[in-house]
């Protein structure tokens, strides 16, 4: 069951204290990046998709990015300005697939802070959000060719357990969490 699991209970202790210690009363925007088309870019929106399926009538929590409609690096750079604009004041936490070293690989990191997204493709210096959840899925080589190849690698049983304790784990947190906002801004 994953609610025993250390790496799960860790997950739900860090969102839970990042949501309530610095932003209770704002609304929350899951911003899921990634791509269907490439395994170890398939992080966010699989995250994306169990989150539409199971956070239904919660007016405070807004859900962008998923299989079907993917929030992609080419997309982040015609469409963040509209996400800003259209989520005002809402916390914006941004959950992503990354690179790092050998021992990260399978951990997941929640930063109080936003996301350099594409960064082991070496194809952006824009930071995003207001805070990061990062699956480490591959090592970073330091090298966008080698890192692509890497993404294109991972095992596809490896992303389906992150994104499930990743979901899970968020789906705990705001649904015990009743006072995160009030109305999300459409």
């Amino acid at each position: 069951m994953l609610e025993n699991r250390v790496e799960y209970k860790r997950f739900i202790w860090e969102l839970n204290n990042v949501i309530n210690f610095n932003y209770i009363q704002k609304n929350i925007v899951f911003l899921c990046i990634g791509t269907n088309i490439i395994t170890g870019d398939l992080f966010g929106p699989l995250v994306g998709t169990l989150l539409k399926k199971s956070i239904k009538g919660k007016e405070n929590v807004r859900i962008i990015g998923d299989l079907k409609d993917v929030f992609s690096y080419n997309r982040i750079e015609e469409s963040m300005e509209y996400v800003k604009e259209s989520n005002k004041n809402a916390l914006i936490i941004v959950i992503d697939s990354a690179l790092s070293n050998v021992s990260n690989i399978g951990k997941v990191f929640i930063q109080n802070r936003g996301l350099r997204y594409a960064e082991s493709l070496k194809k952006s210096n824009d930071i995003i959000g207001d805070i990061s959840i990062k699956a480490v899925v591959g090592e970073d080589t330091n090298d966008s060719i080698e890192n692509f190849k890497i993404l294109k690698g991972v095992s596809l049983e490896k992303i389906e357990e992150m994104s499930n304790i990743v979901a899970s784990g968020i789906i705990e947190v705001v649904n015990r969490n009743g006072n995160v906002g009030k109305n999300i801004n459409k």
